[in-house]
């Protein structure tokens, strides 16, 4: 596929509507808890629900990723989050929301895995990875802010639902810049059977590993800081520093390269992950809550270009780039209701112990992987 600056540019406008419901994921669960009346199994139950569908549309889009027009398919997926998102506002009952949350997750993981594909197809997929996070989670944070900010505390989640819908809205424009699907040849739905390679699905296993312990605590980090005795308007801000720290981790990603190799950074920011992590066993002040929070942004905004461009690398034919969004959405959304049922059963130290267990096995993952791949 041969790619522009325009093409990129769409990709980047469809890659922030992804992440849009995942940035605003901690008030939605702090609401649901809150006001809603949920326990925080269910409220855990509702992110997790949002990411199997976001998961559903990466796992099959070696079906549908050749076969639609991008553009047209962009625009009927703005139109179905936006209906949601108004529809999830006014539902009070488990139940339907438990319904409604998937399809909004089904729309954000076609975009993603649309986004993904445009950028692994670039001749520098970490350079492109590290773009599309800096300037998507700069926008996130930005707009994760003056929701936490100004619109929760006075209009719940149907004042946020508005301004979700709006910001869908405008950036759905972005989907006329993208190229109008996949040209014909080696990458089209023929390729469902193909089987990869042991390294290629250790990547993808340590990318689901990593989203699990990643989306495990930041489903509850409002709950962790009011748990602590902050506020929310001392909460949020922390939130959205994660997303700007995020934006920052790929900026320095950017920056540094291939300079030193892939391995050695990408070892070093699954580190920073779990420290930061297990960083948020023991909160003794609002300095050590607001550093946990920002440094596990800027990890783990650094280490998922390396993570991607791996496995770019591994998987020569570009196939399986497709799923990156598949073990994304797979391990954050085990992560959530895991984190919930860990917080109910053993308290917050007990999800964080769950969390930084899995974030370790990932980074033996791609040790492992490495070690076949050489092999």
């Amino acid at each position: 596929m041969k790619l522009d600056n325009r093409n990129f540019a769409g990709a980047l406008g469809i890659y922030t509507i992804g992440g849009l419901f995942w940035a605003f994921l901690p008030f939605f669960v702090g609401l649901k808890v809150s006001t809603g009346g949920f326990s925080q199994t269910q409220a855990g139950s509702l992110g997790s629900a949002y990411l199997i569908g976001f998961s559903l549309a990466s796992m099959t889009a070696l079906w549908w990723a050749g076969r639609f027009d991008w553009r047209k398919l962009a625009g009927v997926m703005a139109a179905v989050v936006i209906a949601a998102l108004l529809l999830l506002a006014r539902v009070e009952g488990f139940g339907l929301s438990l319904m409604i949350v998937p399809i909004v997750g089904l729309m954000m993981g076609a975009f993603w895995t649309v986004a993904y594909r445009i950028f692994s197809g670039s001749a520098n997929p970490e350079r492109a990875f590290s773009i599309g996070i800096v300037v998507s989670y700069s926008a996130l944070a930005l707009v994760t802010f003056i929701i936490g900010d100004y619109v929760v505390a006075d209009f719940g989640l149907s004042g946020s639902s508005y301004v979700l819908g709006g910001v869908v809205l405008v950036l759905a424009l972005s989907a006329l810049l993208l190229p109008r699907g996949l040209e014909s040849g080696g990458d089209d739905g023929g390729q469902a059977s193909y089987r990869p390679s042991l390294p290629v699905a250790l990547a993808l296993l340590a990318i689901l590993g990593t989203s699990f312990g990643f989306a495990a605590v930041w489903a509850f980090t409002e709950r962790i800081g009011i748990d602590a005795g902050f506020n929310t308007s001392q909460i949020s801000p922390v939130i959205a520093s994660n997303l700007l720290a995020s934006a920052g981790g790929s900026v320095l990603a950017t920056l540094l390269g291939m300079r030193v190799g892939r391995m050695l950074p990408l070892f070093a920011g699954m580190l920073a992950i779990l420290v930061s992590i297990v960083s948020l066993a023991a909160v003794d002040s609002f300095s050590t809550y607001a550093a946990a929070v920002a440094g596990l942004g800027l990890s783990i905004g650094f280490v998922m270009p390396y993570q991607m461009g791996y496995l770019a690398a591994l998987d020569r034919d570009n196939r399986f780039v497709l799923l990156i969004a598949a073990a994304q959405g797979l391990g954050s959304a085990a992560g959530p209701f895991a984190g919930g049922a860990a917080a109910d059963a053993g308290g917050y130290r007990l999800l964080v112990i769950v969390a930084g267990a899995v974030v370790a096995a990932s980074m033996l993952a791609i040790l492992i992987s490495r070690v076949k791949n050489e092999s």
